[in-house]
């Protein structure tokens, strides 16, 4: 069952019309919220009235043999159900997506408001990252660009064994990859409100390059993070996407020599409320001895896929 985070005007709409089409809507479940006329009654009777059952919801879910769970909804309200290997979104330049918001405000909703007086409003700063807050970019099943949505299709469909036609619905613009005009005022402004959506955006149109070159050459690919980076030791996870359930062998360099290979073994508890691979043991760490300012990057041993996909340096400690 896949898990559809439906982040606004990142092409959402058009995944999400396709989907219904190849799986029927019928085996669809949304959640859009409560007033939503395109929320599924099974999710207003099992998570909007008391008592909120999550598990009933999960069960019933299987119960209907749902193909997929969507809606415009924080990742963390399903990915403990259905695991964050079944999950998918896609992501959008966050300045080009907030100027499709408001677009979207005043032609369906009959905003009134000026563009500044839109994207002012706190509850619209860093809408993406806080869409995914708590999940790891690297861990999320598939992370497509709206401005790529034919070649995030691709990947998608070949990820999941899927065929998901294309679609561009809901759109403002005459075509998904249609570029909105901002005033260089308004941009200035909007790159100081929305930060952190910018450096994910940044890290996930990386991702997605390297991923999509992995899949051109034919290999697998594998979810991985470098989490620690400390002059003693080093730490991170890494599993395979799809079903492999083989641990990752990765290499460890520091300065750009291969210290040592290690298996992505190890328990990691943290992760385990998204339902990785390997009941979460997927971890690995190296004792190692570098010293502040040493560049350390891993490698995925059998293919070669580098991560991060910028060496990070060892950071001086604390205090000095």
């Amino acid at each position: 069952m896949l898990y559809f985070v439906h982040i606004p005007k990142t092409a959402g709409t058009s995944f999400r019309l396709g989907a219904e089409r190849y799986f029927s809507r019928d085996i669809i479940v949304y959640d859009y919220g409560k007033e939503s006329p395109a929320t599924t009654p099974l999710v207003v009777d099992t998570l909007y009235d008391e008592p909120k059952d999550f598990w009933a919801f999960r069960e019933a879910c299987q119960s209907k043999n749902a193909a997929m769970v969507g809606g415009h909804v924080n990742a963390n309200r399903f990915i403990s159900l259905f695991g964050v290997g079944q999950t998918l979104t896609f992501l959008r330049d966050p300045l080009q997506r907030m100027a499709s918001e408001y677009a979207h405000f005043v032609r369906h909703y009959e905003y009134k408001g000026s563009f500044h007086d839109f994207y002012s409003r706190p509850i619209m700063h860093n809408r993406q990252s806080k869409i995914l807050h708590g999940v790891d970019v690297e861990a999320v099943g598939f992370v497509g660009l709206t401005e790529r949505y034919t070649d995030s299709l691709d990947l998608l469909n070949a990820r999941y064994g899927i065929e998901i036609p294309q679609r561009e619905d809901n759109r403002g613009k005459k075509r998904l990859d249609a570029v909105h005009e901002i005033s260089a005022e308004d941009e200035a402004e909007l790159k100081q409100l929305n930060k952190r959506d910018i450096r994910l955006y940044e890290q996930a149109v990386a991702l997605f390059d390297q991923r999509y070159t992995t899949h051109q050459e034919g290999k697998p690919w594998a979810h991985s993070r470098l989490v620690e980076v400390k002059p003693g030791r080093i730490a991170g996870w890494a599993w395979w996407a799809g079903e492999s359930d083989d641990p990752v062998d990765v290499e460890v360099w520091a300065n750009g020599k291969h210290l040592d290979t290690v298996s992505a073994v190890e328990l990691r508890p943290g992760l385990c409320r998204l339902l990785p691979p390997r009941g979460g043991y997927v971890g690995f760490h190296l004792p190692v001895k570098l010293k502040p300012g040493d560049q350390v990057q891993c490698r995925v041993a059998s293919t070669g896929q580098w991560f991060p996909l910028k060496p990070r340096r060892v950071p001086k400690p604390e205090g000095k």
